[in-house]
């Protein structure tokens, strides 16, 4: 592609330069930045040049910008500071080129430690250095000149390294004298940018400061070397902070760690772009606030309001908008990493006229894009903080405001970053009132790899209480300030305990699961196997199972298919045992347990059978006949139930006689095999593969009139996670606070009491841990759980009164569909009706499930809301099914429900498998969305898509939904879809069930199918034009569905031959490429 030969291209405008330089002449090398920027403003949103003989192309609009943003066109590309950063650091994370492996691997090890809830983990460490300035600035006294800029480069990185690396600068007990890293560092950098300033024949005259750099560089890197020999004689392999993960982690991918050349790199690449952002963000921040005293006196009065007084708490900082809002505003104004640079690896076009060359870097002077007046409006330049509050900042378009850079080459700690500068500022605001040590000053910006406030800014400190020092160091500590960190929710290792083994023999689990169901039954079966001799020596994912299947004891393996596929943590085991050569495992003794819904007909079991049979091929020995559990017919737990006691535990018996045998078997479990124990709180640990995420909006969507309750989420995602239009939600849920209550009322406790579990069922609850009954409760147990048949023979063996005793078994055996099957009936509800039963906690307990995962469609698309994603669902309550029952309650839909803003929750995202994914090009492929209620989800994140590309440009495909609902209650989303109508993204047809309708176009009385059914000349045009069908909905609807899609195409099919075919054989051949069903229960 040549540019010249395009009429529809406009030539790119060009800063003149001189020969061989280019514009080096124009650039103040004592501020190359700024100079930069004064020369390249006036020539609008793209510019050219070349220096150095180099041709040069920056962008600074957003309009722009949106496109050097995807990630599939462009990449992150090392010039100037960063090519000569390299010299110290090399391929670390912020300065690797472009498929350099040591970056994946690093980012494989690390994203984990960058996670939210780790962050959260490490508050304690950010406080106790917070602490150390506060007392500082309280000591020195109110007329005590501050150097800001020095005082939060001491803070940031010894913050920094306490809370990743475990090591302590000690930066406010040396004076004024900063230590010899810093000094090193702040030296390397400011080379490092003239040495991107100058030629490279200028660059080799400067002999002297050449040698500087190498010494600098050399005492760095022995620090770290040094810190890294301290960890390794501590001889701590536990060691969770980023240190500890650089030394021991492997890349989740590709197994493979890092060299310690690699990982001082990081360690160096950390230090220096960990800290120094972060302190120029404060020292900005302050100046800003100072210069807008009513600023100032918003956060403080903000933070005064969250906090009554009380010290400043993890849980605080999300709810303070304002702050973030101030913080927001100054990255804007000044983004403390000023600028990055892209590449495209082929010839691109931007903007539909400017002709990018490949190979040819691109600059983002973020200076000059985050005053966007197209954007920003005219006032772009003024300090508003206003404009960065969520309901403002949520609309700003996307890619408008980068101070961290993009996509997967952004920066992984910005969370990190987030929580240290709203705990610093809002400490400080709480404690202090500030005033600038010289009124008449005007910010001036100094310039290294980063930019911050001159050091001639400076400003006081008072304690805004009166007192004196030492009363306000009384004041700090007296309450425990480390306390305030929220329990860490991530285990220390995945092992078991293994109290009580006694002569009982080793059995090994692994399972294949991505909603967690298999991973349940997975803890179940460990849970089981001590009545039967044996206990689960490790529980894994079946990826762990590579080239690790043990020889010295049975396997059982637990495992689904996902339309077909493995799950996500069964991948890398399948495509393994594919490979593997005959008789290769001759020695292995397993046995499968196949999870799968008969609705996914082609699919159903697929998975769990290849698995068998592969194991066989290899020459593993089937120890007993494959488990088969239908989740449409079926309670999995039951079916898993009978495998083991007609299959598994009789093979084991048989094959090695077993270990130590509890004889008494379900008898015993009256006794309890869960003893708990009422203690002291200590802190939760558990579920490390979620991220803690934030409800931003929460509302109903259906109105009072409507039958049963819709709810739509906004939920603020992590950095690290990103979905695509069509992904789901795993989210953790809570049981029922009325549940909960029954429960806590059936054993005569109160919601605080303290229990702590231990015994052989500790593999569910964190072994020897403390924490309150609701807590255990509401977190840990599916209470809901139709109770199975050895639960209710659990209660018949406790029953003193013989006619109990009778018709508990019954409902165990004849009567288990009709009276616990069907009517959903839980094993709290059998203990409601027979209070006079004895059952201990402990017992009942171990007779529940583990709380699982729900799987929801996300309903947004992420370009629509960067950084968001919602969902929409029915909340499910029902009526008792018995006399003097209970209400069924759906745990995660009234969990959803009743979250409101500001609130946490632990959930990840997740792919969607298979077909079901929008088309990749969207202005060639028609599609049909097909839906009822709220299997509108997805398709609105599919709409939000088209809009998006259609506002970018993009000439799109016809597009066309059939929705069906109950009435106009709750016809979802109503005025955002006809919106969307109105603009050509969509033509939308309407079913209403239960509401009379009158002549109104594109809306019918009747379900979706009748919609279909009368639009039936649109609906094939779209088929012959090659569209692809989407539906979403119940095993009912989507059946239906298809039978009446299968009709309607076969009936316009023109050319004869499909006639040899039923409509079912002919569709058939659609359904792997134009026909994609996701179907919820």
């Amino acid at each position: 592609m040549k540019a010249v030969k395009d009429p529809n291209l406009v030539e790119i405008p060009k800063v003149k330069g001189y020969p061989v330089v280019g514009i080096l002449p124009h650039i103040d090398l004592a501020s190359p930045l700024f100079s930069l920027i004064e020369l390249l403003q006036p020539y609008g949103p793209i510019v050219q040049f070349s220096i150095g003989g180099e041709l040069n192309i920056f962008v600074h609009s957003v309009e722009l910008m949106n496109e050097l943003c995807d990630e599939s066109r462009f990449h992150k590309d090392i010039k100037q500071e960063l090519e000569k950063l390299r010299h110290i650091v090399h391929d670390g994370l912020f300065t690797a080129r472009n498929g350099e492996p040591n970056w994946a691997i690093a980012r494989g090890i690390l994203t984990p430690i960058f996670g939210t809830i780790k962050i959260r983990e490490m508050f304690p460490g950010m406080r106790d250095v917070a602490e150390q300035l506060c007392l500082k600035w309280a000591r020195y006294g109110p007329e005590y000149v501050i150097d800001v800029t020095s005082d939060f480069t001491r803070l940031t990185l010894d913050t920094l390294a306490l809370c990743t690396m475990g090591y302590r600068f000690n930066s406010f007990h040396n004076g004024t004298v900063m230590h010899p890293f810093v000094i090193s560092m702040v030296r390397a950098l400011k080379e490092s940018t003239m040495q991107a300033a100058m030629p490279g024949v200028v660059n080799s005259l400067r002999k002297r400061s050449w040698h500087r750099f190498e010494k600098d560089t050399a005492y760095m890197r022995q620090l770290c070397r040094e810190m890294i020999q301290k960890r390794k004689d501590e001889n701590k392999p536990d060691s969770r902070d980023l240190l500890g993960a650089l030394l021991q982690g492997r890349d989740p991918k590709s197994g493979e760690g890092l060299s310690e050349d690699s990982i001082i790199d990081n360690m160096i690449t950390f230090l220096i772009a960990g800290h120094e952002t972060t302190s120029g963000l404060l020292s900005f921040a302050f100046y800003y606030m100072l210069a807008h005293p009513e600023t100032m006196e918003k956060a403080r009065h903000e933070v005064d309001q969250v906090t009554q007084g009380s010290p400043v708490t993890v849980e605080h900082l999300s709810r303070l908008p304002y702050l973030n809002a101030v913080l927001k505003e100054t990255l804007r104004l000044q983004p403390t990493a000023p600028g990055f640079f892209l590449v495209a690896e082929e010839d691109q076009i931007i903007g539909g006229k400017y002709f990018i060359p490949a190979k040819v870097p691109i600059g983002i002077l973020l200076h000059i894009l985050h005053q966007d007046k197209a954007v920003y409006g005219e006032d772009a330049a003024e300090f508003k903080p206003e404009r960065m509050l969520d309901e403002n900042f949520n609309k700003l378009p996307p890619n408008s405001w980068k101070p961290f850079g993009n996509g997967m080459r952004g920066c992984i700690g910005r969370a990190f970053a987030t929580q240290e500068a709203l705990l610093i500022t809002s400490m400080l605001l709480q404690n202090f009132t500030f005033e600038m040590a010289d009124p008449t000053y005007k910010l001036k910006v100094k310039e290294t790899l980063t930019v911050k406030p001159d050091d001639n800014f400076r400003m006081k400190a008072k304690l805004r209480r009166g007192g004196t020092a030492t009363d306000f160091q009384r004041e700090l500590y007296s309450v425990g300030s480390t306390s305030d960190a929220r329990p860490s929710l991530t285990p220390s290792t995945n092992t078991l305990s293994q109290a009580g083994e006694g002569n009982k023999k080793p059995l090994t689990i692994f399972f294949g699961s991505n909603s967690g169901t298999c991973e349940a039954l997975a803890y179940r079966l460990a849970s089981d196997a001590t009545l039967h001799g044996y206990y689960a020596r490790s529980i894994a994912p079946l990826n762990a199972a590579c080239n690790n299947l043990p020889r010295s004891e049975p396997v059982i393996i637990l495992a689904a298919s996902y339309d077909g596929l493995p799950s996500d943590n069964a991948e890398d085991f399948f495509e393994w045992l594919n490979k593997v050569e005959k008789d290769s495992l001759t020695g292995v003794s397993y046995a499968v347990f196949g999870c799968g819904h008969r609705d996914w007909v082609a699919t159903f079991q697929r998975i769990p059978i290849l698995i068998d049979d592969l194991l066989q091929r290899a020459g593993a020995e089937r120890f007993a006949t494959r488990g088969l559990a239908d989740s449409a017919v079926m309670d999995l737990f039951v079916e898993l139930e009978k495998w083991t006691a007609d299959s598994v535990w009789p093979a084991i018996a048989q094959t090695d006689g077993g270990g130590e045998r509890d004889d008494d078997g379900e008898g015993r479990l009256i006794t309890s095999l869960l003893k708990v124990d009422f203690s002291q709180p200590r802190q939760l640990k558990q579920y490390s593969h979620l991220v803690e995420a934030s409800v931003t909006d929460s509302r109903t969507l259906t109105t009072a009139s409507a039958i049963g309750k819709k709810v739509h989420l906004d939920i603020q995602l992590p950095s690290e996670q990103s979905y695509r239009p069509g992904d789901h939600l795993l989210v953790l849920p809570v049981n029922p606070m009325r549940t909960v209550k029954r429960v806590l009322s059936r054993f005569h406790l109160t919601w605080d009491t303290i229990v702590r579990a231990s015994g052989n069922d500790s593999v569910r609850i964190p072994a020897d841990t403390s924490m309150t009954a609701y807590e255990l409760l509401s977190s840990y147990f599916e209470l809901s759980q139709p109770a199975t048949p050895r639960d209710i023979r659990v209660l018949a063996a406790a029953a003193e009164n013989e006619d109990t005793k009778q018709l508990l078994m019954d409902l165990a055996t004849s009567s288990y569909v009709e009276g616990i099957q069907e009517k959903r009936t839980s094993l709290l509800d059998l203990l409601e009706r027979h209070p006079e039963i004895p059952m201990t906690l402990g017992t009942y307990l171990t007779l529940l499930p583990s709380l699982r995962l729900r799987t929801y469609s996300i309903s947004s698309s992420p370009s629509w809301n960067p950084g968001h994603a919602t969902l929409t669902l029915s909340v499910l309550e029902e009526p008792a099914t018995v006399d003097g029952g209970q209400h069924f309650l759906g745990v995660a839909s009234n969990h959803l429900a009743g979250l409101t803003r500001g609130d946490l929750i632990h959930v990840t995202t997740r792919p969607v498998k298979g077909i079901f994914q929008m088309p990749a090009d969207l202005s060639k492929t028609p599609i049909i969305m097909v839906a009822a209620g709220s299997g509108l989800a997805p398709f609105r994140g599919f709409i939000q898509e088209r809009a998006i590309q259609q506002r970018n440009g993009v000439e799109l495909a016809p597009a066309a939904l059939f929705f069906g609902c109950r009435s106009s209650h709750d016809d979802l989303y109503r005025s955002e879809i006809d919106e969307f109508e109105s603009s050509g993204v969509i033509r939308v047809f309407r079913a209403y069930s239960r509401e009379d309708v009158d002549i109104k176009p594109k809306i019918r009385k009747g379900y979706v199918q009748d919609s279909m059914t009368a639009e039936k000349d649109a609906f094939v045009q779209l088929w012959n034009a090659g569209a692809k069908i989407y539906v979403c909905g119940s095993v009912r609807m989507a059946s239906q569905v298809k039978d009446l899609v299968t009709k309607l195409v076969y009936a316009a099919e023109t050319t004869g031959a499909s006639k040899q075919f039923t409509p079912q054989e002919w569709f058939k051949r659609f359904e792997k490429t134009r026909y994609a069903a996701e179907i919820f229960t």
